[in-house]
């Protein structure tokens, strides 16, 4: 059975019953601290990530009697960064309550790790996952799932950051063969330290059948995987995989017959229509697809070079 890690929007009043329907699917409700509030255009970020912050500590503490507090999750800023503290510190208002999962941002090596679990004992989670999102932490790897501890059970990979910190463009996605490369270095690590794989987001929405495709071939590389998803369709899909299934459809191609410079164009003015107040992930409301901000940033360094 596949666990899903659903990154959740901010909803008081319908959370509680909201976040047992996904635990009942074997999704955990995560709160991301690092990407959900990005500001593009007022530079007013680190105002935005607090006010989240407080947010959703007030929201969760406010229902740790209704919730099954096990089936929370957390995405928390890069280690030492004055981000990474100030979630440390947002989190430790929980005052012991347990969660299951703490994804920490763009980990380097296992010191970081270890640093992070010595650290922080007044934290009550399952598991500490590191992201693998940059070329530092990709070369890092082999030591990070050397690291042994009760906690480290997963390691997750954040293809968005990934594809923006080496400079690619337009950014390679699950329907390019070079994605599948990147998992397969992932693949024997796993297996030789019994270290389960946590697949990166599926940014098209509106398309079930293609993210089966996906999840149909990230199977073939891992017996004991989990997926980031992005809606409640994309947890119930992955709930109800199965990898025997036959799904026949053709892969997607995002950037059908266009130039690269076209494509950057049209990110840019597509990110900015869709989100005009300049936070954050844009949906494009014709098609549900996402554009991460990652790739935004990438196809504005694209024009101006």
């Amino acid at each position: 059975m596949i666990t899903s890690y659903q990154f959740v929007k901010f909803k008081e009043e319908t959370f509680v019953d909201f976040h047992r329907q996904l635990s009942e699917q074997n999704t955990v409700s995560c709160f991301d601290f690092e990407d959900s509030i990005i500001d593009f255009k007022k530079n007013d970020t680190n105002r935005y990530k607090s006010d989240y912050r407080e947010k959703v500590i007030k929201l969760v503490t406010k229902n740790k009697t209704k919730i099954l507090k096990s089936w929370i999750g957390f995405r928390i800023n890069e280690y030492g960064d004055n981000r990474y503290f100030d979630d440390i510190s947002a989190l430790n208002k929980l005052d012991g309550m347990k969660f299951k999962a703490l994804f920490l941002a763009n980990v380097s090596s296992a010191n970081i790790l270890e640093q992070f679990i010595n650290e922080n004992p007044n934290l009550n989670f399952d598991e500490v996952i590191p992201i693998i999102e940059s070329n530092e932490s990709f070369s890092g790897l082999e030591g990070i799932m050397k690291f042994k501890h009760s906690k480290f059970k997963n390691v997750a990979f954040g293809h968005c950051d990934y594809n923006l910190n080496c400079n690619i463009f337009p950014f390679i996605h699950q329907d390019n063969a070079r994605y599948w490369f990147w998992v397969q270095k992932f693949q024997k690590l796993c297996l030789e330290n019994n270290i389960g794989f946590i697949n990166s987001i599926y940014l098209n929405l509106n398309h079930s059948s293609h993210f089966k495709l996906m999840l149909k071939n990230t199977s073939r590389f891992f017996d004991n995987w989990g997926q980031v998803t992005l809606n409640t369709q994309q947890s119930t899909d992955a709930n109800n995989f199965n990898d025997a299934d036959l799904i026949n459809v053709r892969e997607l191609n995002l950037l059908e017959d266009m130039n690269i410079t076209e494509y950057a164009e049209k990110i840019v003015k597509l990110f900015e229509k869709y989100n005009p107040e300049g936070r954050g992930y844009t949906i494009m409301p014709d098609t549900k697809i996402f554009i991460c901000p990652q790739e935004y940033l990438a196809a504005k360094r694209f024009i101006s070079e």
